[in-house]
Formats: C-alpha cells, structure tokens, sequence
C-alpha cells in the first residue's frame, strides 16, 4: 500500500490524497494493457510495457488509474492461468515510476480458471509499494455487503483538507449467471446506489472510473449519429466493427440515477480496445480510454490508431482537461488523407531526380 504523508486510509473504502493546487495535477488513465507474462506472450508484454513506460514519460503523471483487464490469464493466449505471478510482476513494473496508481477490475483479470480470484488478485494489488487500492466495500464485506470487489473512493483534497475531486472506483463486475456465454455484466443496483450515496455525501462534482461502458455511451453515439444537438462530440471514434459497444443485456441503471443525482460529472471506461469516443450527454462526459493490448484481439498488435492513454488535468482555477494521447505520431493518409510533406532538402533531391529521368529518356546526357 502506498505510504506518504500526503495519503490517509479513512476507512475500508475510502482514502484520501493531498494533491497541489498551485499547479495542473495529471492523472492518467491506461486501460486493458493485457499482460500476459507467460509463455506464448513475451514479445507483446514487452510491447505493452515499452508502451505504457513512454506514455508515462512523456505525461509526466501524479496519479495512473488503470481501468480494468491489466492481466490476461487466458491459456491461448498468453500460455498461462497464473494471474497471481502476472499481478505481482505487474506491480514490480509500476511501483518502479515511484508514482501513486490504482485499479479497478475488468472481465480478464479473473478469467475462469484463473489461480486467483478477485478477492485473492485484489489483496495482490494492496501490495503494491505505489497501490492505492482496497477490496472496498464487496460482495463478503462484514458489514453491508454490496456486488463486486474494489468499490471504493479516493478523494483528493488540497492541504487544508477541503474536498477538490472525488474519484468513484467501480467494478462493473465480469459475465452473467452463465459466465462468458451469458454475455457480460454490469454495475449492479447495489453498487449504484452506495456509489450515489458517496456522492451525496460529498456534493463536489466527481469521477467514476470502471471497465465495461453504461449503455447510455451506446445510446448518445447513436443519437449524435442522427444530429441530435442534445450530445456534444469531445473526441475519438467507434472503432470495433460494426460500431461495436460492449454493453451488457440487462437493464440499465447506474447512468440514469447518477444524471438524477447531479454531482457524477465524468465517467472513464475501457473495454472495447478500438474505441476511443469522448462526448457529453445528459450533463456526464463519458470517455472510452485509449487502449494498450497487443495480445487480446488477433491482429491487434499490427493495429496503432486507438493505442495510448487518456490524459485528465485538473487546472489550478479547478476545470478539467481530458486529452487523448496517442503512442506514435505516425500518420497514415490512407486513414487520415493527410499527404506527408517533405523537408527543402528532401523536395530538391525528388527534382534533381525527376530532371535527370526526363534527360536520359530524351537521349540529351545534360541537365536540360
């Protein structure tokens, strides 16, 4: 667990963080990095790794928020089940940025078959030297029990300890009743209405973060799709085919409660690696981060487009800034339509060139 004298552990769920307000504070998101550590994976873990520690570089965080599915405990895949030696060698990765980060959990990390559960992978992740993480308020809690594991609130506050931004950490859980072939899950009414409670408590405009997106995403993409002026377009795109949403089947909930509420202002999710679409409906921004995975989808690692992180700065005056931040700069014109423009030097050699084809084809061995 993290130690600094700038963090307090309140309670089993909620923590609280000292952060500067003489200065923007930057929290990174990274979602589905996908690490499988195991023995058909090393050449994408190296990948994902090399990946992550540039971002982290050229961002410069104070806090990295990761958003569900870090490991990958899925035998095909990554030739192991072991996520309890995925988890600890990704925690030996962060804590060597000397950076504060937390989790929630995604519909991977726990794959069936896995060595660890979640309750046994979240005191894993406690351990981390940097980890600013709980099992929270969860399904075996002693006392008022709710769904999921790692339900909890990290509040970060300026040093006379007056609340700036509150950060709601969900598990929006893994499948149905029938595991993977019931399609997946949600965050269920429990979880929505003590996360309503934290917020009420609080009365501070806050975020949530959590892996699998509300069906509402689905339902404002559609809507701005057909003009509807009512949604505003922030950034990113519906990359998975078909304009995929990885949404669950069961009714919806959380995201309506939370517009009757008032205070959940921002709402981060992952999931579907391709997407990468910000935007605002109902008074909520709602963001898909950028993805790292090589390893989950086939063929991915070939893909870049939606590959990097989503950048969230609190300004000193208190407005938020949320950016995409891509991994590479390169820019294809068959997807952009963009021509690269050379350099001076580079355009005079193309017309060098160009004149000495026009002499030789002419039979005049002279510049002409």
């Amino acid at each position: 667990m993290y130690t600094s004298q700038n963090f307090q552990i309140r309670d089993e769920e909620t923590f609280s963080l000292c952060i500067p307000t003489d200065r923007d504070y930057k929290i990174l998101q990274l979602t589905d990095l996908h690490l499988g550590f195991g023995m058909f994976s090393g050449k994408k873990d190296r990948l994902a790794l090399a990946a992550v520690t540039e971002l982290i570089r050229r961002t410069g965080p104070d806090l990295i928020v990761l958003t569900g599915d870090s490991v990958f405990p899925f035998f095909p895949k990554s030739g192991t089940m072991n996520n309890r030696k995925q988890a600890e060698k990704l925690l030996a990765f962060l804590d060597g940025f000397q950076i504060p980060y937390t989790f929630v959990f995604g519909n991977h990390d726990c794959e069936m078959g896995a060595a660890c559960n979640k309750e046994q992978l979240a005191e894993i992740f406690a351990t981390g030297k940097y980890a600013v993480f709980t099992k929270g308020r969860y399904e075996h809690s002693p006392q008022n029990p709710i769904t999921g594991v790692g339900n909890f609130v990290v509040d970060l506050t300026d040093d006379q300890g007056k609340l700036l931004l509150p950060l709601i950490l969900l598990d929006s859980n893994m499948y149905g009743d029938g595991w993977f072939f019931s399609g997946f899950d949600r965050i269920h009414e429990d979880q929505t209405d003590w996360c309503m409670e934290k917020l009420s408590e609080r009365k501070v405009p806050a975020m949530a973060f959590f892996h699998m997106p509300p069906a509402e995403f689905k339902e404002a993409y559609e809507k701005m799709k057909l003009g509807d002026h009512s949604v505003i377009y922030e950034h990113g795109s519906i990359g998975e085919k078909d304009e995929y949403f990885g949404i669950s089947n069961q009714p919806p909930h959380f995201f309506e409660k939370a517009v009757d509420n008032g205070w959940l202002k921002w709402i981060f999710c992952g999931h579907d690696h391709l997407n990468t679409l910000s935007l605002i409906y109902q008074g909520i921004r709602m963001t898909y981060g950028m993805s790292i995975d090589y390893l989950g989808y086939s063929g991915i690692a070939k893909q870049y487009i939606q590959r990097g992180a989503t950048l969230i700065t609190r300004k000193t005056d208190g407005n938020i800034d949320i950016t995409m931040v891509p991994l590479t700069t390169v820019v294809s014109t068959r997807v952009r339509g963009a021509w690269w423009k050379a350099p001076p030097i580079c355009m005079r050699m193309i017309s060098n060139w160009y004149r000495w084809c026009r002499v030789l084809r002419s039979g005049h061995w002279r510049w002409c």
